[in-house]
């Protein structure tokens, strides 16, 4: 069991980092979804990679966080520490740039943002996200494209045209 962490931890954090934006929650997350795929382990049928049914795991363990994250209570404006939050010239511009992605990629539907996190963050083969969606491989690379190109205009539109 030690050798499939020590083979797709970085993955698996990659992924819920890029889902969570939060390195400590990210690594939370991890650790929890090895807890579940160590217990589920015994469920893998091999119709698919092993990788394909981690990283479907790891997917569906952070939007079941999110969701119940969603349905948290918010606190009042008033018990926020305000004084400490980082004044906006102390963000350097490739974490400004990275958080104005984040805001185009959540207008993504997600099966567009399904793609592009398996290809760019998990860093899953085409032929193996053409064979788990079930199709062939140069309409992953089309929809990847046009998923691309969708993703530059929005992010022109809304933050270089300001």
């Amino acid at each position: 069991m030690s050798a499939i962490y020590k083979r797709y931890a970085q993955k698996v954090y990659g992924s819920c980092l890029a889902f969570t934006r939060d390195p400590i929650k990210a690594e939370d997350y991890t650790h929890d979804i090895f807890l579940q795929v160590f217990v589920k382990i015994d469920q893998f049928q091999g119709r698919s990679a092993f990788s394909t049914w981690l990283f479907a795991i790891s997917q569906n363990y952070c939007r079941q966080r999110a969701r119940a994250a969603g349905r948290m209570d918010v606190i009042s404006m008033n018990e926020v520490d305000v004084e400490n939050f980082p004044d906006a010239d102390m963000i350097d511009g490739k974490h400004l740039m990275l958080s104005q992605l984040a805001v185009v990629l959540d207008t993504l539907e997600p099966d567009k943002k399904d793609l592009l996190q398996l290809k760019y963050i998990e860093n899953i083969d085409i032929s193996e996200i053409a064979r788990q969606y079930n199709i062939n491989n140069s309409a992953v690379k089309m929809r990847l494209k046009r998923t691309r190109d969708q993703v530059a205009e929005a992010y022109q539109r809304r933050f270089v045209a300001e």
